[in-house]
């Protein structure tokens, strides 16, 4: 995890595996991520739109990123106003247009990435003026954004929603043909079409003429992006939040979850005298250990009563789905073994491989103990939150069985106005 003389890491191409890996926590869902995802058919397309502009290498690598990324603001929007069915409300469309301008201010915040964020702020915008949130128009929409738009309303019309079917490429390029002039620009639509016609554009993978694109002008260092002198995972902590964000956003009961187990595990390595490096990987596993929990249905998890045995089933698959995740980020190999293994018990009954005792890394041991402390503490649909004291009970009975005796012994011997007083010092980033 740590660039060291025996441990040279390449970080050349890390802010790129970041932000697939963000992409893909962000639509990772069962019924979509093998059917290739919307946001990476968005990124894909606009490459392959942008190549056919003559737009420069690095142009097409920010046009890919900003597809995978632009619609990130919609993290900031309730999930069940976003899991409505049928048609939003003028109210509720008020609500969840503001996701141009949150998904803007949050791509804001990774370093480098200023373009891309006034690229995803205006993603709705419309060559007529009539879009959001600036009211831009024509040129005033800057044509990467006008690529992007075009790309993302096709997209769309081809991706099933609960208030309609998917259309047909055909289908979504007539909808887009009627816009012209007023929503699009007529030449990009033009163009979307050409794509269509040279079949470009393969519905269910990635076409051959974009794998060529991605090789010659993705597959390389971010453009604008320089890690300079950042050592270890410090140039990291503002993407590795980012997903922590969108881990505990994806449904209602999670706000701010991820980053009180971090909390809590940061605490536990220190208080074990783990080595500095361990410190830093518990409270960065602790961070992304639900990584994979984007892949469980919501209506699972916000479900007001306990999971059948298909949900449980559905439920148990994310440790593993958080080592995919996490795994794509070279420098994280290490975290995601850990946050795969945070289910696992001292007694060899958990999951996903049932592994017991020293087979398990000490700090999946210490996320084990965070997680349920928060979980039970925390409300859930089927229940509101329970008091710490009954948290302590139930990992004091579970010592030796679910949890690492010596280590959950010192957990539950911590006051809880101890516990209570660290979240209060990091409130500003417990969401």
């Amino acid at each position: 995890m740590t660039d060291t003389a025996d441990n040279k890491v390449d970080r050349s191409m890390l802010m790129n595996q970041c932000l697939e890996a963000l992409a893909l926590a962000l639509e990772y869902d069962m019924k979509d991520y093998h059917a290739h995802q919307h946001a990476v058919r968005v990124g894909e397309g606009c490459g392959l739109l942008a190549k056919k502009m003559g737009l420069s290498d690095d142009t097409i690598q920010q046009l890919y990123y900003a597809g995978l990324l632009h619609d990130i603001g919609k993290i900031s929007v309730d999930p069940a106003l976003l899991a409505k069915k049928g048609g939003l409300s003028d109210e509720d469309f008020e609500i969840v247009k503001n996701h141009t301008v949150h998904g803007g201010r949050i791509i804001a915040t990774l370093p480098g990435l200023n373009t891309l964020s006034l690229w995803v702020r205006w993603h709705h915008e419309w060559w007529d003026g009539s879009g959001y949130p600036d009211g831009l128009a024509k040129n005033e929409i800057p044509l990467e954004v006008q690529i992007l738009s075009t790309i993302d309303c096709f997209d769309s019309l081809q991706t099933p929603r609960l208030d309609r079917e998917r259309r047909t490429p055909e289908e979504a390029y007539q909808i887009i043909n009627e816009e012209r002039n007023s929503h699009f620009n007529p030449r990009i639509a033009d163009m979307v079409m050409e794509l269509v016609q040279e079949k470009a554009v393969v519905p269910g993978k990635s076409s051959e003429q974009f794998l060529k694109i991605k090789a010659q002008c993705i597959d390389r260092p971010l453009t604008g992006y320089d890690w300079g002198s950042s050592e270890g995972l410090s140039g990291l902590y503002p993407i590795l939040k980012l997903f922590a964000q969108v881990i505990d956003a994806k449904h209602t009961y999670t706000r701010g979850h991820s980053t009180r187990v971090s909390i809590l595990s940061k605490y536990m390595a220190e208080k074990i005298n783990l080595s500095s490096e361990d410190v830093v990987r518990a409270e960065i596993a602790g961070l992304l250990h639900d990584a994979g929990k984007v892949s469980v249905a919501q209506s699972i998890l916000d479900k007001p009563s306990r999971p059948d045995e298909e949900e449980w089933k559905s439920i148990q698959k994310h440790p593993s789905n958080s080592f995919d995740i996490l795994s794509k980020i070279s420098t994280l190999s290490d975290i995601a073994w850990i946050s795969a293994s945070h289910h696992e018990k001292y007694d060899g009954t958990g999951y996903p491989n049932g592994l017991k005792g020293d087979e398990i890394h000490v700090i999946s041991h210490i996320i084990a103990i965070a997680d349920t402390y928060d979980a039970i503490t925390s409300s859930r649909a089927y229940r509101p939150g329970q008091p710490p004291e009954k948290a302590f009970k139930i990992i004091e009975e579970n010592l030796g069985g679910q949890f690492h005796p010596e280590i959950g012994r010192l957990f539950i011997n911590t006051s809880p106005k101890y516990i209570t007083a660290l979240f209060d010092n990091y409130s500003m980033t417990v969401d």
